[in-house]
């Protein structure tokens, strides 16, 4: 399988429609954020967040927004005939629901990193992390999507996670995310651990420090402008924190997974 390029987070309006009778020249990998609408044939699908689908070369694509706003991450690859659906037991060009969505988006940050790396090993990095992509989809597949009682929330907080990890500098506590979609703080620490499975704490942290980690490595930005682009007060928290969590400073972390001759110091979004 061939890497041609990978979108991640990408946010249109209500307006956004896609809509290719003879597909986009390749194969196409969707993983849904936010609610839509996919048309098989003469059928047409509502997906939830989470929802996602593969469509084959020369398949048709089109899908629309389903409110207010539409966000989904995307890979656009090559791949010989059809072996992906049989290897993985993967449905083509119609919509499947995942057990694990996390998992998933974050094999799909290790292949965006791979998109801008400089190494030799690219390309060859890029094929073994689609392989494992398509691994972990079949093993996530599940019948039905999750979709909690209390809807309208479970959409405010999906796209509240959207953004903290897509631009954590946004946020500096969980009482600001919980003031963000008007929710008591305690009745928003409950609602999102039991979305997502994990404390609105911890999330903000690793999305900030999964973040910092992109910076480190793809960047010549210092360790205190990092800790400025990912929501810090100060450098010295952002390190305390760091090395908790990963036994390392910034700066030795850089050392030991810093792509070479990185030049680029604008912020890799």
């Amino acid at each position: 399988m061939n890497l041609n390029v990978i979108g991640m987070n990408t946010s249109h309006d209500e307006n956004f429609v896609i809509e290719r009778p003879y597909g986009s020249g390749d194969n196409l990998f969707i993983l849904y954020k936010t609610e839509a609408t996919v048309y098989t044939g003469q059928e047409s699908i509502h997906v939830y967040p989470g929802s996602c689908i593969v469509y084959r070369h020369g398949s048709p694509q089109h899908y629309t927004a389903c409110g207010k706003k539409y966000m989904n991450h995307f890979i656009h690859f090559n791949s010989c005939g059809d072996g992906i659906f049989a290897t993985y037991n993967i449905p083509a060009d119609t919509p499947f629901y995942l057990r694990n969505i996390e998992e998933i988006e974050a094999i799909l940050r290790l292949i965006s990193r791979e998109q801008i790396s400089t190494s030799p090993y690219r390309n060859a990095n890029a094929d073994l992390l689609l392989q494992l992509l398509f691994q972990k989809l079949a093993e996530n597949q599940c019948d039905s999507p999750y979709i909690p009682s209390d809807l309208k929330h479970y959409e405010e907080l999906t796209g509240l996670r959207s953004v903290m990890y897509s631009t954590p500098r946004k946020y500096s506590s969980v009482p600001e995310l919980a003031r963000d979609v008007n929710i008591s703080l305690s009745h928003f620490q409950a609602l999102y651990h039991s979305y997502f499975g994990v404390s609105c704490y911890d999330d903000l942290m690793n999305a900030k420090l999964a973040n910092a980690k992109n910076y480190l490595v793809n960047s010549s930005l210092s360790v205190k402008e990092i800790s400025a682009l990912c929501g810090y007060e100060n450098d010295t928290c952002f390190m305390r924190c760091f090395k908790k969590k990963n036994g390392l400073t910034p700066t030795e972390y850089r050392k030991q997974n810093r792509i070479p001759n990185v030049k680029e110091r604008l912020p890799i979004l």
